[in-house]
């Protein structure tokens, strides 16, 4: 084994300790989207998600609540974990890819 065979499995097992770090934090947020509906003149926040073929409407409470606050926070923070994920995949590829060079 090379040493640049051996840093770059050390590199892969390390992007996969993440990629499961990741998924795990993934599973405690709540699914869907934000959205807002007016009614009369307050704005109301509700979560959005999908089972099977239905969308489910979850009421989170008016705009501004504390409530309403921490969804957007917690919605955020998904797009973000699935943004370094995508990140995180992509590379796992590429170090699969260059690993098997030395699988030949």
């Amino acid at each position: 084994m090379s040493v640049l065979e051996g840093v770059l499995k050390e590199e892969l097992e390390r992007i996969e300790r993440n990629i499961a770090s990741y998924e795990s934090l993934l599973a405690a947020l709540p699914k869907g989207y934000l959205s807002e509906q007016r009614l009369k003149s307050k704005v109301y926040c509700y979560r959005k998600r999908r089972e099977g073929n239905k969308i489910i409407s979850e009421y989170i409470g008016p705009i501004g609540s504390p409530d309403a606050k921490k969804a957007a926070v917690d919605y955020e923070q998904r797009k973000r974990i699935e943004k370094n994920l995508r990140i995180l995949r992509k590379e796992e590829a590429r170090l699969l890819k260059a690993l098997r060079h030395y699988g030949d």
